[in-house]
């Protein structure tokens, strides 16, 4: 709560039983608070400061934007995964756990502080990995898996680059700019997913669906994307509109709702979906 002041030995008791460092042997000292303190600030911005005979408060917090709070139920989520055996009985999560949220941490550092990276990536479908070095500029969640854009290094190309698929990942000192016409907040404002193709040379396009009335009832209460409005929406039908790019990942979307949706516009993915379908039933 801002404003209210915790003694030390308050907020070690509650970070023993609560949250995973108490599995740790080390246990939890003030200095480690000292220091998770200076993360806070610069992750999240709250502002933590002391009062010799109190302890510990809040003194001022930014605005947490909705996708940054997402990043933080992800940290979380990482630190509950961790809590100690004894809870076992009581939880019972998802086994297709997401993979590479170890590297939220250092990337959203390097993005903030502008230090290049160097890591090494996996591609599904190579042998190998490959040494990649390159500048991140914005966290991406997309189907419970996380994403970081970056310019790579030399030619300021952008590529995305799945968290599950690093490894060896180390933040350098050897600073990066951004390429000038980058905006984190609009990068991504008509794509649906990870796959945003060059604007310039393909425009997003208005998506008109028609669902059944129960799976229609999903696609509201779970909105495909920002830009979704119901146009329909009887006994009959819910008929919706989203402006998105074209792409393999809106495709197989689509896909995975079945017959339950019909692509009324444009021509070009409503043949391709009934294609889709034709082939799967023979």
């Amino acid at each position: 709560m801002r404003g209210r002041a915790l003694p030390f030995a308050e907020i070690q008791r509650y970070l023993l039983q609560e949250t995973s460092v108490g599995d740790f042997d080390a246990g939890y000292s003030q200095r480690t608070l000292q220091r998770d303190i200076g993360e806070i600030t610069e992750l999240f911005g709250i502002t933590i400061k002391s009062r010799k005979a109190a302890g510990y408060y809040i003194a001022e917090t930014e605005a947490l934007l909705p996708e940054h709070a997402r990043l933080l139920e992800a940290f979380e989520l990482q630190d509950f995964f961790r809590l100690p055996a004894a809870l076992a009985p009581f939880v019972q999560s998802e086994t297709r756990r997401a993979q590479g949220l170890e590297h939220l941490r250092p990337l959203l550092r390097a993005a903030q502080a502008g230090c290049l990276v160097e890591f090494q990536y996996q591609k599904f479908w190579e042998d190998a990995a490959v040494a990649r070095t390159a500048g991140p500029l914005l966290l991406k969640e997309f189907r419970g898996r996380w994403y970081v854009l970056a310019a790579m290094a030399g030619s300021g190309w952008l590529a995305c680059f799945g968290l599950d698929r690093i490894s060896d990942l180390r933040v350098t000192k050897q600073k990066f700019a951004p390429p000038a016409d980058f905006d984190a907040a609009t990068y991504y404002e008509n794509a649906f997913g990870i796959i945003r193709p060059d604007a310039a040379e393909e425009a997003p396009q208005e998506i008109i669906l028609r669902f059944s009335p129960q799976q229609g009832r999903y696609a509201l209460a779970y909105p495909l994307h920002a830009s979704q409005r119901v146009l329909v929406h009887n006994e009959a039908e819910i008929r919706l509109t989203l402006t998105v790019f074209d792409t393999h990942d809106l495709r197989m979307e689509l896909l995975s709702y079945g017959p339950a949706v019909e692509v009324l516009a444009p021509a070009g993915l409503r043949r391709w979906l009934r294609a889709q379908h034709t082939e799967a039933g023979n």
